[in-house]
């Protein structure tokens, strides 16, 4: 069997529900019945590629939400320009890009 796959605090993942769903979400911590995550987003596709949307409408967007793990069948670190959406889409604040050299 293989080793489960671990996250840090404050790692973006990208969770594959069983649903069909894809959502993205911010680790708080990974239990061994699932995971707890703050601020889900679900991914839609648009006209202008990928996008996100709060994945539930009715909560408290400050409290962590338990994401059992019978209801995921896939999950790994998001890649970094989707990381970078879900932080301006749930902060407002819009990553800085690594700068080049002018010369």
């Amino acid at each position: 069997m293989l080793a489960n796959k671990t996250y840090d605090k404050d790692d973006i993942v990208s969770f594959k529900l069983v649903n069909g769903d894809e959502i993205v979400a911010k680790i708080v911590s990974v239990e061994p019945d699932g995971f707890v995550i703050h601020k889900p987003c679900t991914v839609m596709p648009s006209q202008q590629g990928l996008g996100l949307i709060q994945s539930m409408f009715t909560i408290d967007l400050n409290k962590n939400i338990k994401l059992d793990l019978q209801h995921v069948m896939m999950h790994t670190i998001t890649v970094k320009d989707v990381q970078n959406h879900y932080l301006k889409t749930t902060t407002g604040i819009e990553p800085v890009s690594k700068g080049g050299i002018i010369t």
